[in-house]
């Protein structure tokens, strides 16, 4: 009597697997394991058309990764964990990646200062999303020059970018930073009379901008608060030098000052 083969098993990886950042091996063995309950390694490698070698090491690296469990006995034999570690493993690659991106957003601000020191070029940086300006807030801590600000009117329409201002200002007082800001309207009245060594707001002549200009050092950045942030910082000590005159010019104007350096109409 032909003996039945055994249900054939897919070749092809799940594409799920892989990206949890499973090899294509290693995610073949998983699927061999939880179609046949368990395994030994040689039962394993055959399963998969692994080396005997290979198979060994993927029920280790299986182990490893809390998808395996090695049973009790003379004979290495390995059994499935519950499909439901692959969640797990996801919502642990969810925390490395947020745990990068923190560190990516600390360090990025060195690099760029340091690339365009190597290029002895000015430089254009082109920031996307909201992490974007979680990255010019630690450039602006980083540099520790005085921050002038001219914000934008919809800068505190998302709750959650308030926060984060709230929280920069903060942090650029606990590191000594000067900032200096025209505010419009009731923004203004807010901090009126709450001028201090570190933080001075005037009203702006204007009701409000569409986006936001931030001078600090040699850098200009400009955000936009639509559908998407998008910052575009610009290092040009020429071009921050202009930005800081036309600054300087609203400044004197609200404190009732002529502004200085403006020719007037003939």
């Amino acid at each position: 009597m032909k003996q039945a083969n055994p249900p054939a098993h897919n070749p092809q990886p799940a594409t799920a697997l892989l990206k949890l950042g499973l090899t294509a091996s290693q995610a073949n063995g998983y699927l061999a394991l939880v179609e046949h309950g368990s395994l030994s390694p040689v039962e394993l490698a055959a399963h998969t058309s692994e080396s005997r070698t290979n198979g060994y090491q993927i029920c280790d690296k299986l182990e490893a990764l809390g998808l395996a469990r090695k049973l009790p006995g003379a004979r290495a034999t390995y059994a499935p964990e519950s499909p439901v570690r692959l969640r797990q493993l996801l919502l642990s690659q969810q925390q490395s990646l947020k745990q990068a991106t923190s560190e990516l957003n600390s360090l990025l601000p060195n690099l760029l200062r340091n690339y365009r020191l190597a290029t002895d070029k000015p430089g254009v940086v082109y920031l996307e999303g909201s992490d974007s300006l979680q990255t010019l807030y630690e450039d602006i801590i980083k540099t520790g020059a005085t921050l002038r600000i001219m914000p934008s009117k919809h800068g505190r329409d998302d709750p959650a970018i308030a926060q984060m201002i709230d929280s920069q200002v903060a942090r650029q007082r606990a590191a000594g930073i000067k900032t200096e800001a025209l505010l419009p309207g009731t923004r203004y009245h807010h901090y009126q009379g709450k001028n201090d060594a570190l933080f001075e707001a005037r009203p702006s002549l204007f009701a409000g901008l569409d986006a936001q200009i931030m001078i600090y050092g040699p850098n200009v950045a400009i955000s936009t608060y639509s559908d998407t942030i998008v910052t575009t910082v610009i290092t040009n000590p020429v071009i921050a030098v202009t930005f800081n005159q036309l600054f300087d010019c609203q400044w004197q104007l609200a404190a009732g000052k002529t502004c200085a350096g403006v020719e007037q109409a003939k």
